[in-house]
């Protein structure tokens, strides 16, 4: 019985999107017998101006601080921050990692890392 009333549903939706479909060739075929179609413009044919100089420079020490502060960070959070051993998933631990962070509290950090992996167990590491 299901098979039917999908049956009938897709042939509903074939006809009335065959029906659309006449109606839009209508309508262009009027449009290009009026000469007004648009021109069309490969990719290809458009030229991408090229970088310059300047622009290149900031792009370069954007991405050089960018890598920079990533470093930075990790560094500081090695020297100051709270270590937790990481067990996925908790029932089970099949994975275990550590995770580093920092807060105002050990318990802060530790809610921290609970949030950056869920359904895991996060305790205290050695």
């Amino acid at each position: 019985m299901r098979f039917w009333i999908m049956g009938a549903a897709a042939i509903g939706l074939l006809a009335v999107g065959t029906g659309s479909l006449n109606s839009a060739r209508a309508a262009n075929a009027g449009a290009t017998s009026d000469g007004m179609r648009p021109p069309i413009m490969l990719a290809q044919a458009e030229t991408k101006k090229p970088e310059t100089t300047t622009q290149k420079v900031k792009r370069e020490v954007k991405e050089e601080t960018a890598e920079v502060k990533k470093k930075v960070k990790r560094a500081w959070k090695r020297i100051a921050g709270y270590k937790f051993d990481v067990a996925c998933p908790a029932l089970l631990p099949l994975s275990h990692s550590t995770c580093t962070e920092t807060g105002k509290n050990r318990a802060d950090a530790q809610a921290k890392c609970q949030a950056q992996s869920p359904l895991c167990s996060v305790t205290s590491a050695k």
